[in-house]
């Protein structure tokens, strides 16, 4: 059944005045700012190359016409990611150096091998905490109240420091020593605001069994929406935890948009090989049982042409998705 036709609209692009550097990440924070972390035309922090010397960045928030910049120094990660915290940024590095080789024998050397690719920035530009965020993360994004969510791929691992307890207790003035597991596919992770782990998916146990990988994440007002693989249910969590799993007919979608019990599906489908850019958006209604689809419609251009490139980058919040393709400076919406 065809529905109505989603078309994009432009959202916004980067000024003309950074038409010299390299867009090493962007993204859409949650008041609909772009925000772009911008490098030296010759920087190899998003090439597949091993990382020879600190860089330096400018983190760029751009509000219709008000555009903020800060300068970051010293950056050391690869493949990064960006997103607005509080006055300041979350940056995390998308891919890491593992600890390998022979297994540490104490807790302090683990600690020492384990990469801190999680930086909390200030707003004057100054790293404020490093944590580990693992390793092949796919989606970084802040929420209103200050949450951290990286969602990861089918090639992640992390070595998950346990959630703090206020239930244990310990002697006074000695915290508990920090204790880590190693995961594979940690599907999702809530941090707080401070870099601390406060939410892991794969031990929630009102949740889907496996989260091999996260194919698309809605961070919304007052919920976050995940879609993971392999069953690809639509998975509601609030501040508590997984509310409720809903089965779900549409696979393999790169973001999925909720406006109240309306949702809608982007992705590629139909038979190989399927022709670049040519994206179906599925419409479905969230009722009492599984979600049944109820409609498609071609993702088309401002134009009305269908993209000609598979996207870069999509960022999902409530009833918006974000999408960039070849150009890496300009962002267009599609709203339901």
């Amino acid at each position: 059944m065809t529905g109505p036709t989603p078309r994009l609209r432009r959202w916004g692009v980067l000024p003309d005045r950074y038409a010299d550097r390299q867009v090493a990440a962007s993204t859409i924070d949650v008041h609909g700012r772009i925000v772009a972390l911008l490098v030296d035309s010759d920087a190899n922090c998003t090439q597949l190359v091993s990382q020879q010397q600190p860089y330096s960045a400018l983190a760029v928030v751009i509000d219709g016409a008000d555009v903020t910049q800060v300068a970051l120094r010293d950056l050391d990660l690869h493949f990064p990611k960006i997103d607005v915290l509080g006055d300041g940024f979350i940056l995390v590095g998308a891919r890491c150096a593992m600890p390998s080789g022979p297994a540490a024998t104490t807790l302090a050397e683990l600690e020492a091998e384990i990469p801190r690719n999680g930086h909390i920035i200030g707003g004057d530009g100054r790293t404020r905490t490093r944590f580990h965020a693992g390793n092949s993360i796919g989606q970084l994004m802040s929420d209103q109240t200050g949450n951290i969510w990286t969602g990861y791929s089918d090639e992640a691992s992390i070595c998950a420091l346990r959630i703090a307890s206020t239930s244990t207790r310990h002697p006074a003035n000695r915290p508990p020593p920090p204790l880590r597991t190693t995961l594979s596919t940690p599907g999702l992770i809530r941090w707080t605001s401070a870099g601390e782990p406060a939410w892991y998916a794969v031990f929630d146990t009102n949740g889907p069994h496996r989260w091999l990988a996260l194919y698309a994440l809605n961070v919304g007002a007052h919920r976050t929406w995940a879609y993971p693989y392999t069953g690809f249910p639509l998975v509601e969590i609030d501040q508590d935890g997984i509310r409720c799993v809903r089965r779900n007919p549409v696979r393999s979608a790169g973001g999925v948009i909720i406006a109240d019990d309306d949702v809608a599906f982007i992705g590629h489908h139909g038979p190989l090989p399927r022709t670049p850019g040519h994206y179906t958006v599925t419409f479905a209604r969230i009722n009492d049982g599984p979600l049944e689809a109820a409609a498609t419609a071609p993702l088309l251009l401002p134009d009305g042409n269908r993209p000609n490139a598979w996207a870069n980058h999509t960022i999902c919040r409530d009833n918006r998705m974000w999408i960039q393709f070849h150009n890496s400076r300009t962002w267009y919406v599609l709203e339901i």
